[in-house]
C-alpha cells in the first residue's frame, strides 16, 4: 500500500513536469491561500467587531469557510475544470498526430496531473487559514479561559505572518527582493485590521 502510494506520488511529480503543470498548481495555491486568509481574517474580526465570546463560533466559522472553499471550490471545481482543460489538449494533440492516445503515457498524464493542481488548491485554500486560528482551536483544545480580545489579535498577527511568508514566496519566485514583497502582502492585510478596528470604534 505505502509502495503503492509512493509510486504514485513519483508518478504525479513526473505528470506535472511533463505537462508544466507545476506553475499553475503554485498560482492556485497562492491564489488561494491569500483569499482564504483574507477571508479568516474578515471573519475573526467580523466576529468580534459583533461581540461574538465564545471561541467555538470562531472556530466553526474559519473551518466552515475554510471547508467550502477550500474543498468545494479549491479542490473540486478546480480538478474538475482542469480535467476538461487537459483532456481538450489531448483531444487537440490526437488531431495534430492524427492518431489515438488511448492508453498512453500521455492520456494518463492528462488524467492525473488535474489531482495534483486540485490537491495545491485546496492547500492553500484550507490549511493555512485553519493554522491562522491556531489560538483559538489551542484555547478550546485545551479548555484555556482567555479573554476573547487577545485570541482574536493574536490569530490576526499569526495570519498577517503567514501573508507576509507568502509574499516573501513570491517575491522569491518573481526575484523581487523578497522582505519587500512580504511586506506588501502584509499591509494589505494590515489595511483589513486596521479597517476593522476603526468600524469598531464607532
Amino acid at each position: 500500500m505505502i509502495r503503492r502510494l509512493l509510486s504514485f506520488l513519483r508518478d504525479l511529480h513526473s505528470y506535472a513536469d511533463m505537462l508544466d503543470a507545476k506553475e499553475i498548481a503554485r498560482r492556485m495555491f497562492v491564489t488561494n491561500s491569500f483569499d482564504g486568509l483574507l477571508s479568516t481574517l474578515g471573519i475573526v474580526l467580523g466576529n468580534y467587531m459583533y461581540g461574538t465570546v465564545k471561541v467555538e463560533s470562531y472556530v466553526g466559522s474559519v473551518v466552515g469557510a475554510s471547508m467550502a472553499l477550500g474543498f468545494f471550490s479549491g479542490m473540486v471545481a478546480t480538478y474538475m475544470s482542469e480535467r476538461a482543460e487537459r483532456l481538450r489538449e489531448l483531444r487537440k494533440t490526437e488531431k495534430a498526430v492524427l492518431r489515438s492516445l488511448r492508453g498512453t503515457i500521455y492520456e494518463k498524464a492528462a488524467k492525473v496531473v488535474p489531482v495534483y493542481v486540485a490537491f495545491w488548491s485546496g492547500v492553500g485554500a484550507m490549511l493555512l487559514p485553519v493554522i491562522g486560528i491556531a489560538p483559538f482551536l489551542a484555547a478550546m483544545i485545551l479548555g484555556l479561559s482567555m479573554p476573547v480580545w487577545v485570541l482574536v489579535y493574536a490569530s490576526a498577527g499569526l495570519i498577517l505572518l503567514e501573508l507576509f511568508l507568502l509574499g516573501v514566496y513570491l517575491g522569491r519566485i518573481s526575484g523581487e527582493n523578497p522582505l519587500v514583497s512580504g511586506a506588501r502582502m502584509t499591509a494589505i492585510g494590515m489595511g483589513a485590521v486596521a479597517l476593522f478596528t476603526a468600524l469598531r470604534a464607532f
